[in-house]
């Protein structure tokens, strides 16, 4: 009797010690598996948030060159000199090697240098010096603009290369407005930079509806309903190749293809158009890799 109590006893500690250890493993795993879906949501957002802050960098490190340079080239004495006298020898020679160097010594390879006059009419093409004379006020917004109030600015404005961002900056001597200068740069050098030092692939579209416009990128590549806006040759293909598997218009969210996780920005112009988009994608694997590391940081501690 005396062991029928005492078992009796053994079983009232035991069997609700051991329920509440299984209750608890229990919920330890429950618990898991909830986190996990967390975690990758959290890995998910954190990636997305990690693209598009790369992307609005390195468009602001542009737009900052572009506006820059448009400022220091209009207090150059040649170019307020050659407006000043008429005279576009003296701009043509004191511009002679800005372009080649940033050709030579930085990542900006295909800037333009564009100087206007006070009528808003092409003063100096410096790539292209004997085209000039042509009115711009009928679709130049920037340069009316830059007229009318006298301040630089810079911004993305269609041109028959496509998608350009013009940094602008007005030319005056004593108060007298002489005209304006256009440092115009192409966006190649952020999808180089994106693969370069972030792993990351980048393509710039544009809006096909754009291309009476942007005549030079009829023969571009298509996706959909928007064409490259970049050299062809600075994409990765496959990575193009895939956007067909997303909708780039979708900018709030990101995307999963097969073999990348995609985010797309949207790029407006100087009058506010959305012209079109820059979807920047990472290799899925990588993706994969940090869930994995934090699904195994998680299981060792259940462990």
């Amino acid at each position: 009797m005396k062991s029928l109590n005492n078992m009796s006893i053994s079983k009232k500690i035991h069997i609700p010690l051991v329920l509440s250890m299984v209750f608890g493993f229990l919920i330890i795993l429950a618990n898991y598996f909830y986190s996990n879906a967390d975690m990758i949501q959290d890995i998910y957002e954190n990636e997305n948030k990690s693209l598009r802050s790369f992307y609005k960098e390195s468009i602001q490190a542009k737009e900052n060159i572009g506006l820059t340079n448009a400022i220091n080239i209009s207090k150059n004495y040649n170019v307020v000199q050659a407006l000043k006298t008429n005279d576009r020898d003296i701009a043509i020679n004191g511009l002679k090697t800005v372009s080649k160097d940033f050709k030579d010594y930085t990542n900006y390879k295909n800037i333009k240098i564009h100087i206007h006059d006070q009528d808003v009419h092409s003063f100096l093409r410096a790539w292209k010096p004997k085209k000039f004379g042509d009115d711009l006020s009928s679709f130049r917004k920037t340069i009316v603009s830059v007229k009318e109030n006298q301040k630089p600015i810079v911004a993305i404005e269609l041109g028959r290369a496509g998608l350009v961002l013009r940094g602008l900056a007005p030319i005056t001597q004593d108060d007298t407005y002489l005209g304006s200068v256009e440092f115009m740069q192409g966006l190649n050098s952020i999808v180089k930079n994106a693969k370069k030092n972030h792993g990351y692939d980048l393509a710039i579209v544009m809006d096909n509806k754009y291309l009476s416009t942007a005549s030079a990128l009829k023969d571009a590549p298509k996706v959909g309903e928007f064409t490259l806006a970049v050299k062809e040759k600075v994409i990765n293909k496959s990575f193009f190749n895939e956007l067909e598997k997303v909708n780039i218009r979708e900018t709030k969210k990101h995307q999963l293809t097969d073999n990348y996780f995609v985010i797309s920005e949207p790029i407006y112009d100087f009058s506010n158009e959305l012209v079109g988009y820059a979807v920047v994608g990472e290799e899925i694997s990588q993706v994969e890799s940090l869930v994995t590391k934090s699904q195994d940081s998680s299981m060792r501690q259940v462990l």
